[in-house]
């Protein structure tokens, strides 16, 4: 069969592949906004009647310290273009996975024919469904904020592409400006869309060590790419060991408000990143999902046991690797273990993160297929006649995948049964407990919704305060539509007088629903009275986080006490200087309480801030409200 016929053949298995991967996620559309959906998501405005906001949420994101701004501006053009709804959002999440399928494809395809191996058309295929149907990325795909992690790794992925092809070129000696220009673009887009899509630098430096192999034309080194790649690793690796040695102390510090220290997180990610190998070959779905906080923390060694036995296995795979190096054709095995750990070197090492996310692995589970297809050449070069058998287990395999996935998808199609699967996999999460409290109270089960909440409240690792158990129970009463004895009001903020409260979410939640009066019996006067003498009450002595005190104003706001809402406003200002919004707030608050004078101040704050384009466009509309006044 002529080359363009095969070509055509791969073209085709490679849409049918797409289409029954989308078969099995496209019944996810219809699940929930989760977590971060709320903050990051969902608080996008109707941008078809106000398009002029669309820049004030592409450059307004403050996720990461670039802010993101290439995925917020595909949330931004999916409200423009496309029909309203969270089911919206998910198929657009659906259909990027695909494509992020189609890449990886396309990637095994150069990969595995540039090193000729035998049967690569249908390795590559097989390779790119297994990591499109894995179902570790269920989680990924239809989590829609998660979308950042999604699109980071499309450009990482093109970048990888367009690197590939400019190496061919340069292998036949022709160098590419275009094509070496479009890798890095796509690392800038990567960049952009997520930050720890750095981790793009080092796999391209790697990819070129490990797989070209600095080849030129003739089988020739080219001696300036060597030394230039090989420098780039050497200088990276350097500077990353000594930013870390230099501000050890720094990063430790970091750590404070986590449950766990540096060293010990160190040491359970030893541990879950074993995990992550094990459920991206091996799955055990039964322990997947989205709460992943009652995992075991490492503080030795010894505790638990299996934290040496990790420690000691990837000391294994470090001096297997080192071992490997000398053998050209072994050295592609160590690309696929270092695509996997370079891809986690950010999230999965000395930053103070959460310990596990299933999403961290979308772009190094790349990694892990490809040193599957490498054992894979290793072993049909060695036998050839094994190549068509082991390409159908491979099949079977995807198959066997496929229908994991398509279980997990059903899970994540239903808000009830994504509560209960989190529940059942992890009964000592903190998440999955509070959740199923909330589910409860919506059903009217309120003293099982209590229960749950009691019992959320004991597995806190992270030692949730008894003033937020205390509003949960109170939201659980508004939600199930329960009478509150008023002595639950009145009680609040005993403990730990100081610092009664920690959880900004909890809190808020409780605002919201009493400013939606959700619950019309609950005495919404009563509790903002409690929370005034707790931090505005003439010894008040409590503190609590800025964005507590904003939902407080919001509160008072609701309930038309301008004075309190004002006094709130001013916490959230010290702790929040300069911040347009709290500023806008205290126009208002002043202005209805006649308060000419600071009103003017405030005013003369803000177009300050106008003048040097510190205001969104939004904050501009609002301002420009007052101004006619």
């Amino acid at each position: 069969m002529s080359s363009r016929l095969l070509n055509c053949a791969v073209v085709a298995a490679s849409l049918l592949i797409l289409l029954f991967s989308a078969w099995v996620y496209w019944p996810g559309q219809s699940g929930p906004a989760l977590l971060d959906d709320a903050t990051s998501v969902m608080v996008i405005g109707d941008l078809k009647q106000h398009p002029e906001q669309a820049w004030d949420y592409i450059l307004g994101d403050k996720s990461g310290p670039l802010g993101r701004p290439v995925s917020m501006a595909s949330f931004v053009l999916e409200k423009l273009l496309l029909e309203e709804g969270l089911a919206t959002s998910k198929r657009v999440n659906i259909v990027l996975h695909l494509c992020n399928g189609a890449l990886v494809i396309w990637l095994f395809l150069l990969l595995f024919g540039h090193i000729s191996t035998p049967g690569y058309r249908c390795l590559a295929l097989v390779l790119g469904a297994a990591w499109l149907l894995s179902p570790l990325y269920v989680s990924t795909v239809l989590y829609v904020v998660q979308r950042m992690a999604m699109l980071c790794t499309t450009f990482m992925l093109c970048a990888c592409i367009s690197y590939v092809y400019w190496r061919i070129k340069l292998e036949r000696g022709r160098f590419s400006w275009p094509l070496l220009g479009l890798t890095a673009v796509n690392v800038l887009l990567a960049v952009f869309s997520k930050e720890n899509a750095v981790v793009i630098v080092p796999t391209l430096l790697l990819l070129e060590a490990l797989w070209f192999q600095f080849a030129g034309p003739g089988g020739r080194p080219v001696r300036w790419l060597r030394h230039l790649v090989l420098g780039l690793i050497a200088a990276g690796g350097l500077v990353a060991v000594l930013l870390v040695a230099l501000d050890y102390d720094g990063l430790a510090a970091a750590f404070h408000l986590r449950y766990f220290t540096l060293e010990e997180r160190l040491l359970t990610q030893a541990r879950i990143l074993w995990d992550y190998v094990a459920q991206l070959y091996y799955p055990d779905v039964v322990r997947m999902g989205l709460y992943h906080d009652d995992v075991v923390v490492s503080t030795s060694l010894s505790q638990p046991p299996t934290t040496r036995y990790a420690m000691l296995a990837w000391l294994g795979v470090l001096a297997a690797s080192l071992i490997l190096l000398w053998r050209p054709r072994w050295r592609y095995l160590v690309l696929g273990i270092a695509w996997y750990l370079v891809g986690h070197s950010i999230e999965s090492s000395v930053l103070p993160l959460e310990l596990y996310f299933e999403h961290r692995n979308y772009f190094p589970g790349v990694g892990l297929f490809l040193l599957l297809g490498v054992v894979f050449s290793a072993l049909v070069r060695a036998w050839p006649q094994t190549t068509a058998p082991l390409l159908v287990y491979l099949a079977c395999y995807v198959l066997w995948l496929a229908t994991m996935t398509g279980s997990q998808v059903q899970v994540w199609s239903s808000h009830p049964l994504i509560i209960l699967n989190n529940l059942n996999a992890h009964p000592d999460s903190y998440r999955a407990n509070a959740d199923m409290a909330v589910q409860l109270a919506n059903l009217g089960e309120f003293e099982a919704a209590q229960k749950y909440s009691a019992r959320a409240y004991a597995l806190s690792v992270a030692g949730e305060r008894s003033g937020d158990r205390d509003i949960r129970d109170l939201a659980l009463a508004c939600i199930a539509n329960q009478p509150v004895d008023p002595r639950q009001i009145s009680e609040l903020g005993r403990d730990n007088p100081r610092r009664p409260f920690g959880s900004v979410v909890t809190l808020q939640t409780m605002v919201h629903l009493l400013q939606d009066n959700a619950c019309p019996e609950f005495d919404r006067v009563a509790f903002a009275d409690r929370m005034v003498q707790i931090f505005l009450g003439g010894s008040a002595e409590a503190t609590a986080s800025a964005n507590m005190y904003l939902g407080l104003a919001l509160l008072e706001n609701t309930l038309q006490r301008w004075q309190y809402a004002d006094a709130y406003i001013d916490l959230y200002l010290n702790l929040a200087p300069a911040n347009a919004q709290g500023l806008l707030m205290k126009l208002h608050f002043t202005r209805a309480l006649g308060k000419v004078t600071q009103a003017d101040e405030v005013m003369a704050a803000l177009l300050a801030m106008q003048r040097k384009g510190l205001l969104t466009v939004g904050e501009q509309q609002t301002l420009s409200l007052y101004q006619e006044k």
